[in-house]
């Protein structure tokens, strides 16, 4: 754990022609460490335009005109300790491989070599308490060695007697994949580590693109002069899939968009329900929650449907579900006929096309279960429902409800609706079991009074009781939202998954751990483009799956150490540079020209730490 805020003002302060952060550290540091600590980081700050990058070539979704278009609801219920993935570069035409740093680390511009190493030079010559941690500083690589970052971790005893560790990392050019041997690594590890005792235990790490999002991590120690880069059968499998939401485009061409679509009209009844609340005139706007192309339904035909539902015996079979697979249970769920009371009403009402029609409609529902002789009783237990059943028994009058009610009223019921749904694919798939009560839960709880309290009050009328809420029998919405939003995207994994992977020994592990996780807020879900998927698995068939294929990156560590000292080796080969390439062109450009064909290169670098005993 570093703890290095008073080092940091000390480097403002000497230092003040260069710029320091003091944050957790770059994507290709913790690439390079393994490592998340907070850092300090010397740079020199630039400003550069996106739009001369070389890897700006952006694979982007076609925007179609729908219902999915008018909202952002995307994100990651996991946190993503791998940066950004903002771009996504075109390899080959039928790969996509993502940008190894963020769009934030284009503007850290290096130091020359020569001053990093003053700097962290002079900050060992001063005579000051330090922390623990570790300072960075990017350098130019312009120096004979390729030097691209160079690294000080201190450490202060009980007695404030420091310690240092140095260390460097180089870069040293675009290689071809079959030339970089394990024998052709520990030889220069042992030129580094001249007279030391080899440590033996090596540890590799190697990744594969199974497609362009997903990817398979394997880890594993093995020993010996003779090691190589042969998989092993036990070794540590992560899978990890980043699943590009797009701002909703995605759905467009998912078996799923039915389901996102319904999760986005939710949020629009939401936001309805806010804005009334607020007397902003948008809340009664209409054309934004009926069905896509039905918005000319009239309310004679809404009511008429209402009618029929409540006051006609229709023979309705229950659905017989066949699983095959994920995407025909998803089909089958979506294509499967009404039989619970309140679904069907709340089908009939998203066909309402403005405020005015809805409430005419829920109060056309009201007099019917008052005056008429209703043969199809809700059973549901939300708000919409109790209150039909307590006006059939007679113990409600027609309700006066407030602006918002309309819309509270629908929106449990899509609530509803939308986790029945989602609860019946899951089961019937035999993949999870969803407990949407214990998902509810599982996050903070606001204390505030909540903000959407029913505040409706039923008159009475001949002695009958008023029994109209007058604080809201529903969960606060943003945990709902939030969960939902979870929950669909889980899916959109489970189908990726499906068609890639197919293990489905593995689903209902990728089900533990990201519901696992607390979502994201509904606004910070709202604004992100992709959303991350990683878990450990115990699964030799991922292993198998890999197997002929050539990694496009590996981390392969090393140490040798005498009774004085210890150096250790990190060797990373990538199928991409590492580093923002706008600081290095002229590297990237000698590279290219040896190496006209990039298929099967590695962009390869060396990284050195060395520590006194």
């Amino acid at each position: 754990m570093s703890d290095l805020a008073n080092v940091y003002q000390l480097f403002r302060s000497k230092f003040e022609n260069y710029d320091f952060q003091y944050y957790y550290p770059p994507t290709y540091i913790r690439m390079l460490t393994e490592s998340n600590d907070k850092i300090i980081f010397a740079f020199k700050e630039k400003h550069i335009s996106n739009g001369n990058n070389y890897l700006n070539q952006i694979k982007t979704s076609p925007q179609n005109g729908s219902i999915s278009d008018s909202l952002n609801l995307t994100g990651s219920p996991l946190k993503d300790d791998v940066g950004n993935v903002d771009d996504l570069q075109v390899k080959d035409p039928d790969v996509l491989v993502r940008k190894s740093w963020t769009a934030d680390e284009e503007t850290y511009g290096p130091l020359d070599t020569a001053e990093a190493r003053s700097i962290l030079q002079n900050f060992i010559n001063l005579d000051c308490k330090v922390g623990r941690g570790d300072i960075w500083t990017l350098c130019s690589g312009t120096d004979g060695d390729g030097t691209v970052l160079l690294q000080l971790a201190v450490n202060s005893d009980a007695n404030d007697h420091r310690q240092f560790v140095r260390g460097v990392v180089r870069s040293t050019g675009m290689q071809e994949c079959s030339s970089v041997t394990m024998a052709h690594l520990i030889d220069i590890h042992r030129q580094r580590a001249d007279g030391m005792k080899f440590g033996q235990k090596i540890h590799i790490r190697q990744w594969y693109n199974l497609q362009p999002y997903i990817t398979v991590r394997l880890s594993w120690h093995t020993i010996g002069e003779n090691a190589s880069f042969a998989l092993e059968r036990n070794a540590h499998v992560r899978l990890s899939q980043r699943f590009p939401v797009d701002g909703g485009a995605f759905s467009r061409n998912s078996r799923a968009e039915y389901f996102w679509q319904q999760l986005q009209r939710l949020a629009m009844m939401k936001d309805k329900i806010l804005d009334i609340r607020a007397n902003r005139t948008s809340g009664y706007m209409s054309d934004d929650i009926g069905n896509e192309g039905l918005n000319e339904v009239n309310l004679d035909y809404v009511k008429q449907k209402v009618n029929n539902i409540l006051s006609t015996f229709i023979t309705v079979e229950p659905k017989n579900f066949d699983f095959q697979n994920i995407a025909g249970m998803i089909d089958q769920v979506r294509l499967r006929s009404l039989t619970d009371v309140m679904e069907r009403l709340y089908d009939a009402l998203t066909l309402c096309s403005n405020y005015d029609d809805l409430k005419a409609a829920i109060d056309y529902i009201f007099h019917l279960s008052t005056h008429s002789n209703i043969v199809n009783v809700p059973t549901t237990g939300t708000r919409f429902a109790q209150l039909i059943l307590a006006m059939i028994q007679d113990r409600l009058a027609i309700p006066s409800l407030t602006p918002s009610e309309p819309y509270e009223l629908l929106l449990e019921c899509g609530f509803a609706k939308l986790m029945n749904d989602y609860r019946m694919i899951f089961a019937e798939c035999g993949i999870y079991e969803l407990e949407f009560d214990k998902l509810f839960q599982s996050q903070p709880t606001n204390t505030r009074k909540s903000r959407y309290a029913s505040t409706a009050a039923a008159p009475k009328s001949l002695g009958k009781e008023s029994t109209t809420s007058k604080s809201s029998l529903f969960q606060p919405l943003e945990t709902k939202l939030n969960r939902l939003a979870q929950v669909h995207l889980l899916l959109e994994h489970l189908l990726s998954l499906a068609d890639t992977v197919n293990i489905p020994s593995i689903y209902g592990r990728v089900c533990e751990v990201y519901l696992a996780q607390r979502p994201l807020s509904y606004s910070e879900v709202y604004n992100r483009d992709t959303d991350l998927l990683e878990l450990d698995v115990n699964e030799f068939q991922l292993i198998e799956l890999v197997k002929k294929q050539v990694p496009f990156g590996r981390r392969v560590s090393m140490s040798s150490s005498n009774m004085l000292q210890k150096v250790e080796t990190v060797f990373l080969q990538y199928a991409q540079p590492i580093l923002p390439d706008c600081f290095f062109p002229e590297s990237r450009q000698e590279a290219e020209e040896e190496f006209p064909s990039k298929r099967d290169k590695y962009w390869c670098y060396e990284y050195d730490k060395i520590e006194r005993l």
